[in-house]
């Protein structure tokens, strides 16, 4: 059996019972706990349930087949399977409806309303034992059973982004045995990890490490030897992926033209939506942002009231910021540090044991407590609840002049959070690799991107390892 068979079995089992056992709770609920209007006054025989639990929960694990949701994928985040899951679920809802519907045998007929309690059961269900699946994984991947041994090739921006990666989040299952570039000699170090030789020594390497995955991350090298190596790789049955470039990352979707019937193509920049999706997002800004000051006010009334007792200084700090087209905006968030602190400093970034930070300070920066004032940034349409972060003028100012493309961050409104910030690229973590984010999210943005960041960060408020 492949690895990737072994991978998906757990999860078709797990689905297969929660398909099951969503049945039975359907039918509890529907004629035990919430007994409405039951025709012939008397619940149902269990029996035609329970015949037909069999055949519910084969059905979302067909549906999930066919649509590739046991597609065995390292390296995502579980609100992204959330999705996947989710969007099988509402085929397989719809089919069994359909079942429901035809399904006669003299008088008996199944319960519509059951089959929609056995919906929202079963979404759960198969979400849970997901999440359940996905821990056990985690922990063993991080004891070591199972991972894939990585090599990486390539010394630069696009290599270090892909360690940095697998380092931050084991969960993934890549552990790095090594390092191939032409830059450096073998024996040397690349961020901590060993240089074990060029890149033309990777079917040696591959031998010697006995690696799982390749990484390519040197976009100098030639087509040529890049398929010479993918060989390599296949010689020895493993696996392979090619990183973009930050230029293919930064504009990533490609529009079609022509020229009297000359096929041409271009680069898509900026933001290319019409009037009602842009509206669409403006409208989410307010509902949430409205809706968050309203829900949100006793706690933010609570924090303000703890930093105003523990440290002397203002309740908020108003800072200005670059915001939409570089327009300057005044971003409200709690005050975390000493009043004053860069009194003597001027405008530094924070560090991760940066000593300016009051001890509550360091609890709201933590979980992200000291932007929720930024609602109103929203509100007041400064600011919107994804886009990339706003910056501080002499940093946009040192930034602009030596990033290419840093500009194109101020064509959007600034966000609260942002694809940068759900990727735990934050704190003092280097500003190319934020950019690449950056531009990624400017130039795919779409409604359904933003839904995803706004529950991606509802998940990471309290996994960020680089929020201080």
């Amino acid at each position: 059996m492949s690895r990737r068979s072994r991978q998906a079995w757990p999860l078709v089992v797990s689905d297969f019972v929660a398909g099951l056992a969503a049945v039975a709770l359907a039918y509890w609920f529907r004629f035990n706990v919430y007994p409405t209007y039951i025709p012939g006054g008397e619940p149902p025989a269990p029996e035609q349930y329970v015949a037909a639990a069999p055949v519910a929960a084969l059905l979302v694990v067909v549906v999930f087949l066919f649509l590739g949701v046991y597609r065995y994928r390292r390296g995502v985040q579980f609100v992204e399977e959330l999705f996947s899951v989710l969007r099988g679920m509402v085929v397989a809802v719809i089919f069994l409806f359909a079942m429901v519907g035809v399904y006669r045998i003299g008088n008996f007929t199944y319960s519509r309303l059951t089959a929609a309690y056995w919906a929202a059961a079963a979404t759960v269900l198969v979400l849970l034992a997901r999440y359940l699946v996905r821990r056990y994984r985690a922990r063993r991947w991080r004891h070591g059973a199972g991972i894939d041994r990585a090599l990486i090739v390539g010394s630069g921006t696009s290599a270090d982004l892909v360690l940095q990666r697998i380092r931050m989040f084991p969960d993934y299952g890549y552990q790095v045995v090594g390092v191939l570039t032409d830059d450096r000699g073998a024996g040397g170090d690349f961020h901590g990890v060993e240089v074990l030789g060029r890149a033309r020594d990777l079917p040696r390497v591959l031998r010697e490490k006995a690696a799982d995955v390749v990484f390519f991350a040197a976009p100098e090298l030639s087509q040529d030897r890049v398929l010479a190596l993918i060989d390599s790789c296949q010689d020895r049955r493993a696996q392979y992926r090619i990183v973009p470039t930050m230029l293919e990352m930064m504009s990533s979707r490609i529009e079609a033209d022509q020229l009297d019937g000359i096929p041409l193509l271009r680069f898509r920049h900026g933001l290319d939506i019409d009037a009602s999706k842009a509206l669409s997002k403006r409208v989410l800004d307010v509902v949430v942002a409205a809706a968050g000051l309203v829900v949100l006010s006793p706690i933010l009334l609570l924090i303000a009231l703890v930093v105003k007792l523990t440290s002397p200084g203002s309740v908020l700090l108003h800072q200005a910021r670059v915001g939409m087209n570089g327009h300057a905006l005044l971003l409200h968030k709690f005050r975390t540090m000493e009043a004053d602190a860069e009194a003597q400093t001027g405008p530094v970034w924070a560090s991760s044991a940066d000593p300016r930070r009051t001890p509550v300070g360091t609890f709201l920066r933590r979980f992200s407590l000291d932007e929720l004032p930024q609602l109103w940034n929203v509100l007041a349409g400064e600011m919107s609840l994804v886009g990339p972060r706003p910056e501080r003028p002499v940093f946009v100012e040192e930034f602009s002049g030596r990033l290419q493309r840093y500009d194109d961050r101020h064509r959007v409104r600034p966000g609260l959070t942002g694809w940068a910030q759900v990727n735990d690229l934050r704190g003092n973590t280097p500003v190319e690799e934020r950019l690449i984010y950056d531009l990624y999210y400017i130039e795919n943005w779409s409604l359904g991107l933003d839904l995803k960041i706004i529950l991606v960060t509802l998940f990471r408020v309290f996994t960020h390892k680089n929020a201080y």
